[in-house]
């Protein structure tokens, strides 16, 4: 378990990386502001930091130009997370340790934190989601099955409420994940069939069909016997679990949509492919 610092500007980035830092037992302390965020890497001695080039009082060039000139800051590690337009070789150059392209991967960053909280000397150069780290850093190279397997992982939610999509989307996607919006019942399996998720949520009140029909019959095709279905419903009531059990389903999520429930899941059915 690591104290990570994390300074970010963007609310909705913001509380999903928190939670999946502290859904794996990380200690977290939050901050939008980059010259409290410079005061809290003094009081709270974080192991690490996570750092928004955007935070708003000192954006992330002026925080890391402090950081790394005061003896009580210089050594702890620093990921920026950057716009594309940033170049790595510059971010590297000025102190970070490594750095995350926005829109950010909490997956991607929760191994750029593995691997420096568990190398003595920073790993630099991991400029990329999918660079491998070499044997100098210490760590094991990530492998090309490895990573087709990060880059392979979607979600679906099939679900007719445009809002309820979105957040939706913005949560699996913010997580690392693909993800696939099916608003129409009727091409339900097809496209099920089509895109092959590891885990579906599926809204319980559909037109045409209800998610208990289509949950069975999900189940009766043979690619997704054994993919996670997760009931989304505002009724969250034993009769609806029990029988939401007799058609195959594997968990309940109740409405609204919120960033920690949807973590959860994640990452207890997908923790097993890779790290959330």
């Amino acid at each position: 378990m690591a104290k990570i610092l994390l300074i970010n500007s963007e609310r909705t980035s913001r509380q999903i990386l928190e939670h999946a830092f502290m859904l794996y037992e990380h200690e977290v302390v939050t901050t939008q502001h980059g010259d409290e965020g410079v005061t809290l890497a003094v009081t709270e001695s974080p192991d690490i930091i996570v750092m928004d080039m955007d935070a708003v009082g000192l954006n992330g060039w002026q925080v890391i130009k402090v950081l790394k000139e005061s003896r009580t800051t210089w050594s702890i590690p620093v990921i920026a997370m950057a716009d594309p337009t940033i170049t790595g070789q510059m971010l590297l150059q000025t102190g970070f340790d490594t750095y995350e392209r926005k829109p950010v991967s909490a997956r991607y960053v929760l191994q750029k934190i593995d691997a420096l909280v568990d190398s003595p000397s920073s790993v630099k150069g991991l400029s990329q989601p999918n660079a491998p780290l070499s044997s100098s850093d210490g760590c094991a190279p990530t492998t090309s099955d490895d990573q087709y397997q990060l880059d392979h992982t979607t979600v679906a939610y099939v679900d007719n409420n445009l809002a309820d999509s979105q957040a939706m989307a913005k949560i699996v996607q913010g997580a690392g994940y693909n993800y696939v919006n099916i608003s129409e019942p009727l091409q339900v399996l097809p496209q099920l069939i089509e895109h092959s998720p590891q885990l579906i949520f599926l809204e319980l009140a559909l037109p045409v069909v209800n998610g208990y029909e289509l949950c069975a019959q999900i189940r009766r095709i043979s690619s997704l016997k054994k993919t996670p279905i997760i009931i989304v419903t505002n009724n969250d009531r034993i009769a609806d679990r029990f029988r939401a059990k007799l058609v195959g389903s594997s968990d309940f999520l109740s409405k609204p949509i919120r960033v920690k429930p949807v973590l959860k899941v994640l990452i207890k059915y997908l923790s097993s492919r890779s790290t959330v």
